[in-house]
């Protein structure tokens, strides 16, 4: 799968690339801007006439052009917010449609413009799993100049595996975004759960505290006073409070893992503040 510009060799030394290596490739899936434009035409038509050459060779390839489209609107680049969310509408759409049926998919993020690759990758985090791939293409600068769409000599074109920092979604979670054609709010699941998974640390670390502790960091985050204030309202001594201050930092830094050094204060009081709301209605008492 790639995405491309006007120029229609990325994908063909992409794909030459990845049968070099014995890639069990049986489509093709092209996703491309207005081909009304006369060079977005001319690097289609030429993809199209490299399908007799695949057959030539023994190979019985299914292709695919997806044009970036939805109704009447279809941009010839990707110059506005609107643009940009139809590109990434259309990328997920397409690979999940893939996956649901599926297949294995290499995504190519060479071709096109960067904002091509940038949506590229976030739909890779989405729904690729670790039998997927993206690949970036290196070629000699005079084998893009030529326009040949096949390169003549095996070290005129790297193939650089791109890592994907996949999100940790459960498998059901997975199965359950792949059902979805709306990236947003697969986007937005993704939020609910990592907001779900900090707010289960959150409550984690509460309960590491000492209930003295737990009394230290609930005046720091209700009023955000220095030592010599928070002492005097919780009647202790400047000293008791400044090293409950320290073992509540350490504890948060150890279970966050975060360097020993690390400055947390406006951060734990930012952290603990819903902690507080739940104290307020009685239910981490």
């Amino acid at each position: 799968m790639a995405t491309i510009g006007v120029e229609a060799q990325v994908v063909t030394l992409t794909l030459d690339a990845l049968l070099a290596r014995n890639f069990p490739i049986s489509q093709v899936c092209i996703l491309h801007p207005n081909e009304h434009q006369p060079a977005i035409a001319n690097a289609l038509q030429r993809l199209r006439k490299e399908r007799s050459f695949y057959r030539r060779n023994g190979l019985n390839l299914h292709w695919l052009f997806q044009p970036i489209q939805d109704g009447s609107h279809y941009p010839n680049d990707f110059v506005t917010e609107r643009d940009v969310a139809l590109l990434l509408r259309v990328l997920y759409r397409t690979v999940a449609r893939l996956k649901r049926k599926g297949f294995r998919i290499h995504l190519s993020i060479a071709g096109g413009r960067k904002v091509m690759t940038a949506m590229g990758m976030v739909v890779a985090q989405l729904l690729l799993d670790e039998h997927d791939h993206v690949w970036h293409l290196l070629s000699e600068g005079k084998l893009l100049q030529s326009k040949e769409m096949h390169a003549q000599k095996p070290d005129e074109v790297v193939l650089v595996p791109v890592p994907i920092l996949r999100w940790n979604l459960l498998p059901s979670t997975v199965q359950e975004i792949l059902l979805w054609d709306d990236p947003y709010r697969a986007i937005e699941r993704q939020h609910q759960l990592q907001q779900q998974q900090h707010w289960q640390l959150l409550q984690t670390f509460w309960q590491k505290l000492t209930p003295a502790e737990r009394e230290v960091a609930e005046a720091l985050v209700r009023y955000g006073e220095k030592t010599e204030a928070l002492a005097k309202r919780l009647n202790r001594t400047a000293k008791t409070v400044r090293n409950q201050l320290q073992s509540i930092y350490a504890k948060y830094r150890e279970h966050f893992d975060l360097p020993a050094d690390a400055k947390v204060r406006d951060r734990l009081i930012a952290d603990l503040a819903p902690v507080l709301t739940m104290l307020d209605k009685n239910e981490l008492r």
